[in-house]
């Protein structure tokens, strides 16, 4: 069945297409053209942009639920709601939790993936922990946070490594450098976050595969002095280092649009990447001053975004996708089209998703449709209309 969407501005990395028309076929995108040909079915987009589907690599929840909660309508609410916002294809992340929480929380994921409830794709799972610096730890549980324990990790890879798509761990533990090169050996993305390390501890891991820092600025070291030297931490390792791609959480609160804007300016649209690193209540609007999180470590949403209970940091954002090409275009001086590229085609390549994340012949017909304010009015995935 062939699709065909007009009266569309079709956002592409280059610029913005107007007098096109996209037709798909069976999933696929397979001709963007001014030609008029016979379709099965039109969309009329009235006017509005046309972009990929969003990718969201680094996220834990929405909709009052966690992917860590390990049920079936936790998972499929939780990839549901961020999928209603335009994220065609999800990562569910999972913060340092005991293995035997974790191990529940994979097998139910998996077996979620091929349900016909599910709107966006899953394209596996990113583990954010245990292995992080305690110091460093921000809303995760410090109980669990632990050195790299390669019977553990490898277990773990044994019975999951077709389902790990990425693992965040802190590059100054002890150990750090041979978990890198077994996630190297296994095709899973290793990732430096909540984490400590100089320069020399990122390097060493960036030689070894280590290629993206997670959401940049928070759980992130910077600039330290021992004895009046002075030592690069991740920040500044993430800029001195031009392949090094960064998670940018542009919900406005974790990052302030002058700021996002430095890290465009300094990374490029190549290597800054959007991620909501969404909790809980990710996509809510009515969950104002609600307390959450564990006994270890509580927080409270207030401001649009989680904070520690004790207000001395964020805890997570409640943002969606959609809500950061909004931040990014409108607020932070970054054109719509570069926005667009940060949530699509960049993850898209950071997670080796080869067919999805542009607007281009032979690619998945994932697709969002946007009004003039940037809010969302269709998502198509698959080249279904969800």
């Amino acid at each position: 069945m062939t699709t065909r969407i007009i009266n569309a501005k079709l956002i592409t990395p280059e610029r913005i297409l107007e007098n096109c028309n996209l037709y798909f076929t069976d999933g696929v995108i397979t001709r963007i053209t001014p030609e008029e040909s016979a379709a099965d079915v039109i969309i009329d987009a009235k006017g509005h942009y046309v972009c990929p589907g969003f990718i969201d690599i680094h996220v834990h929840g929405g909709d009052g639920f966690e992917f860590i909660d390990a049920t079936r309508e936790a998972v499929l609410s939780a990839a549901n709601i961020h999928g209603r916002h335009g994220t065609t294809t999800i990562f569910p992340t999972l913060s340092a939790y005991s293995q035997t929480d974790t191990c529940a929380a994979m097998d139910t994921i998996r077996d979620c993936m091929g349900s016909s409830e599910l709107l966006p794709h899953i394209g596996g799972v990113h583990l954010e922990g245990p292995y992080f610096s305690v110091k460093q730890a921000g809303a995760q549980d410090p109980q669990y946070i632990r050195d790299p324990d390669p019977r553990e990790y490898q277990d773990m890879i044994s019975r999951y490594g077709d389902l790990i798509r990425r693992w965040s761990y802190a590059p100054e533990k002890a150990g750090a450098a041979d978990f890198q090169r077994c996630l190297a050996a296994h095709g899973i993305i290793g990732a430096a976050g909540h984490t400590d390390a100089e320069y020399d501890h990122i390097k060493t891991v960036f030689d070894l595969g280590c290629r993206l820092v997670t959401h940049l600025y928070s759980g992130t070291s910077t600039i330290t002095r021992k004895g009046g030297f002075r030592h690069l931490g991740v920040i500044e390792s993430a800029y001195l280092l031009d392949e090094m791609d960064a998670e940018t959480i542009a919900d406005g609160c974790h990052l302030p649009p002058l700021l996002l804007q430095l890290i465009f300016k300094l990374k490029g649209r190549e290597h800054m990447c959007l991620v909501t690193d969404a909790i809980r209540f990710g996509g809510r609007t009515d969950c104002d001053s609600t307390l959450s999180g564990t006994a270890s470590v509580p927080y409270i949403i207030e401001d649009g975004v989680a904070k520690l209970a004790d207000r001395s940091a964020f805890a997570g954002s409640i943002a969606t996708m959609d809500a950061l090409v909004r931040v990014c275009a409108q607020r932070a001086g970054i054109s719509l089209t570069d926005a667009v590229y940060m949530a699509t085609a960049v993850p898209a390549r950071i997670m080796g998703l080869p067919k999805k994340g542009r607007l281009q012949e032979g690619y998945d017909a994932d697709l969002v449709i946007l009004d003039e304010g940037l809010q969302v009015q269709q998502v198509i995935v698959s080249g279904m209309q969800k």
